[in-house]
């Protein structure tokens, strides 16, 4: 099984001060961006949007998952941003404000690995006292501790 703290460190975990979904996508690419600077960021903008056109990636439960595989990417990476507020208009499955967006990027050639961190990731949020604990923090590192097990601090 993979281990999330190889594709998150506590430097890519933001508590959001966007207040839309456009907005929080934007913020977490910055993120990704900031992380593989040879990410082309028009490029990064259109496969996310490419993808959230497709089908929302707000999954229910106060979750998102927004994930793209694309050029560009010398290796899968992951970004999350934490609400308290919630995003009302993230589009989500069951309607209900999404409050975690965790944001995966990988290479083209990587589908093991991107679809096996999807899953260990929806796996790792699906326990409602683990998202409570994420939406409640106060601060990224502890988000990344809680996320990760404790790893990479």
């Amino acid at each position: 099984m993979l281990e999330l703290a190889k594709f998150l460190t506590p430097e890519r975990v933001i508590l959001l001060s966007a207040t839309t979904k456009a907005e929080v996508l934007a913020e977490l690419m910055e993120v990704i961006i900031a992380y593989n600077g040879a990410v082309d960021r028009e490029e990064l903008a259109r496969e996310v949007a490419r993808r959230e056109e497709m089908m929302s990636t707000g999954i229910g439960n106060k979750i998102a998952i927004p994930h793209v595989r694309m050029e560009g990417m010398n290796k899968a990476t992951m970004a999350v941003g934490v609400s308290r507020k919630g995003i009302a208009d993230y589009e989500s499955l069951d309607k209900q404000p999404v409050h975690i967006v965790i944001m995966i990027a990988a290479p083209k050639g990587e589908h093991e690995t991107y679809i096996r961190l999807l899953a260990q990731v929806a796996e790792a949020l699906k326990e409602a006292d683990l998202r409570e604990q994420i939406i409640n923090a106060d601060d990224p590192a502890t988000v990344h501790r809680i996320l990760t097990g404790g790893g990479n601090e």
